[in-house]
């Protein structure tokens, strides 16, 4: 049934737009005495609380940050109001929907005529943009006759205005405020632009997917970034200010910088060099989760630090990054070892681990050492595996040991081995519960020796050392450690395939909560078919589940999510039917209109599984590919699997993705609701939908099959 071409799937929402009519936005405007009246913070922020992954302790979650601390700080209550762009953001503040904009706005004359402006709390540097040539501009005077492309309201059309006083022959070109940095940047890839400006930590998270682009000017240094508010709030502002300069958030661009605790407590930061992966770090759901991120993230919060995430190229950089003063902690899962104490200093041990060596879970063909006579072990040279494999080669004589490439993550390697790619690996205990967590293929043939992981500081930095193992030595063994190694080591969070025999009633009744499928479905214009489909994935139906990330719920809304949402009790069943019902539709809605809505509906699901970026970086890789970004089935999810793989994800703006679960989790939903569709035998009412497949008759409507 899943390979056929089926018009019916997912074709439930043509009236989509027309049955969830917008709900009119209460407005009011206000000073500091009024919010405290309502009880209420509005922010103004933009849609994703991450836009990319940090490589460069870039503060991407900051605005967001602010907004939650600030509210805090404030005893109000905070609510997120989101919006797409600068024009959105200042029609909402001005227009009394918000009463402060924290989306990373540059301070510009032009800007502080119509706002006030907190006082800054970082400054960027302004690149510019342009396609890699020959002759290449080095200073400003080189701009001379160049055109240069910007949106009228930005920032950077007022560093141009600025730099034609000096170079008069510099040509701006001014375009459609929702093209966008990014819409502009792919225009110059394509030819269409000349040059841009961009931000130099926006630069830096889609450099990598800009092959042919270069940034070879600093047109300006030091941009201040600040809060935005209605020019007459000026109590509100005053105590903005006091805030932000309490806090310490003012910074200036990234300097590298080795001091030891006291002048990380000055800077108010923690920069952990580490690396983008599943055990580690990674972006799900739209937050920042791994293992080693959890722990170091408790210790900055009761170090009073801001945690910042630095991602060099490889595995082999981190202990030169750290020297350099590029971070101030590894904290990557790193396996203590001689060798490595004579670069750093390391923390006691965290967590004891086994060296073990891995195959195929139908490989039965390893006892005991002497049975490795003959076979590859495929490693990392920069592993503490290579160190132990070397020292094994003399009493097992035949032993081959392979080198695969520096950047390539262990769970590659072992992804490898699953698919037969590679013969045998190597890896530690805990990285091997995971990917077994995941559902991986792979068995533990042998355990090779014992070892301890830690985290890794500059030989001089004592008081971070001694801060550092009073905390492992607190929180060992304790709730809070004993939660974070259940949540990433034990907890299954394997996407499993739908079952064909999955049974259906066959009274109409598919689940407990029908009525309340029913009910949102016809409130936000969607199946309550698809919604019982998605329900039964997430859940099983079972109003208490909780997911290993910590998602609630029949419909598995995180918490945060379900809160901007206007939901607390995502256990209670209406409760989180609701949130789940209407963030999709908010996903629905975040899609190019132009797409045929069974399209939207499937990157919407994607976007709820896995997130919303993930899903851009798969539309973005699939163009690259030559494939149909517009897409889902044999296109958009076959770029969504390459993400996780190093080649790829590294290129991402978003980073590792485990991109299989995704795709499985569209597929089973399709498979649930075309069950339920042909058990029912039931069409929608027309003003909700079209027929679907079971039952169809004529020609069926065009849409996307999955063959």
């Amino acid at each position: 049934m899943l390979h056929r071409m089926i018009p019916s799937a997912l074709i439930f929402l043509c009236a989509f737009v027309q049955c969830s009519e917008k709900q009119p936005v209460p407005k009011y405007t206000g000073d500091l005495p009024q919010l405290q009246d309502r009880g209420v913070l509005r922010v103004i922020v933009s849609e994703e609380p991450i836009t990319y992954i940090p490589r460069q302790a870039e503060p991407v979650t900051l605005d967001y940050d602010i907004a939650h601390s600030l509210a805090d700080a404030l005893n109000l209550k905070l609510e997120l109001v989101k919006a797409d762009n600068y024009v959105q953001m200042l029609e909402k503040l001005l227009g009394g929907e918000g009463d402060i904009i924290a989306s990373s706005l540059t301070i510009t004359p032009d800007r502080e005529k119509i706002a006030a402006f907190s006082v800054p709390y970082l400054y960027v540097d302004e690149y510019l943009i342009t396609a890699r040539a020959d002759s290449l501009p080095q200073t400003v005077a080189d701009l001379a006759g160049m055109e240069i492309s910007v949106w009228r309201s930005s920032s950077y059309y007022q560093t141009l205005i600025d730099v034609q006083k000096e170079v008069p022959s510099l040509r701006i070109r001014t375009v459609s405020d929702t093209l966008g940095t990014e819409g502009l940047i792919k225009g110059i890839a394509q030819g269409e632009y000349k040059a841009t400006l961009c931000d130099a930590h926006l630069w830096h998270a889609i450099a990598n997917y800009h092959d042919n682009l270069v940034a070879p000017l600093v047109v300006a240094e030091d941009r201040p970034l600040a809060l935005m508010m209605r020019p007459n709030d000026t109590k509100l502002k005053v105590v903005v200010d006091e805030y932000l300069l309490a806090h310490q958030f003012t910074r200036h661009r990234q300097q590298e910088f080795t001091d030891d605790l006291p002048g990380l407590k000055d800077r108010r930061r923690l920069r952990m060099i580490t690396r983008n992966n599943a055990m580690t770090y990674f972006i799900y759901r739209g937050q920042q989760v791994g293992f080693e991120y959890e722990l170091m993230k408790r210790f900055a919060s009761e170090q009073g630090l801001r945690l910042e995430i630095v991602i060099p190229d490889s595995h082999a950089e981190m202990l030169p990054y750290l020297n350099e003063g590029k971070g101030d902690v590894v904290a990557s899962a790193m396996t203590i070892t001689e060798e490595r104490q004579g670069q750093a200093a390391f923390t006691q041990p965290y967590k004891e681990v086994n060296e073990l060596v891995v195959v195929h879970a139908d490989d039965d063909s390893i006892a005991n050492l002497q049975d490795l006579a003959g076979r590859t072990i495929h490693v990392r040279a920069s592993s503490s595996f290579y160190t132990t494999l070397m020292a094994l080669q003399d009493s097992v004589k035949g032993l081959e040991i392979a080198i695969v490439p520096d950047d390539v993550e262990t769970e590659d390697i072992l992804a490898g081995v699953e698919e037969g790619i590679y013969d045998l690996t190597m890896c530690d205990s805990h990285l091997f519960d995971i990917e077994r967590a995941y559902g991986r293929r792979l068995k533990a043939a042998l355990s090779i020796k014992p070892t301890a992981l830690g985290w890794a500081v500059r030989k001089d930095n004592s008081e971070l050392l001694a801060a550092l193992n009073e905390y492992i030595k607190e929180e060992k063994g304790g709730l809070f450690f004993n939660m974070m190694k259940k949540r990433y080591f034990k907890s299954t969070r394997a996407v499993a395939r739908a079952k064909d025999s999955m049974r259906v009633g066959l009274s109409g009744q598919l689940s407990p909560y029908d009525d309340l499928a029913k009910k949102y479905a016809s409130q936000y214009g969607q199946d309550w078919r698809l919604i019982t489909a998605q329900m039964y994935q997430e859940s099983k139906f079972d109003p208490e589940a909780v997911s290993w990330v910590g998602a609630q719920g029949l419909m598995q809304v995180m918490p945060s999510t379900g809160e901007e949402l206007g939901f607390t009790d995502l256990h209670e069943p209406q409760e989180s039917i609701h949130a789940g019902v209407k963030y999709m539709r908010q996903l629905i809605n975040r899609f190019d209109h132009n797409l045929p809505m069974e399209v939207r509906i499937r990157f919407a699901l994607a976007s709820y599984n896995v997130g919303y970026g993930h899903v851009l970086d798969a539309r973005r890789l699939a163009r690259e590919m030559g494939w149909d970004p517009n897409r889902w089935f044999g296109n958009v999810e076959k770029a969504m699997r390459l993400l996780s793989q190093p080649d790829y994800y590294e290129r991402a703006r978003y980073g590792f993705c485990r991109g299989g679960q995704p795709v499985h989790y569209v597929e089973n939903i399709q498979r649930f609701y075309d069950a339920y569709v042909e058990v029912l035998n039931t069409a929608i009412p027309v003003k909700v939908t079209q027929p679907l497949s079971s039952g169809f008759v004529g020609p069926p409507p065009a849409v996307e099959d999955r063959r």
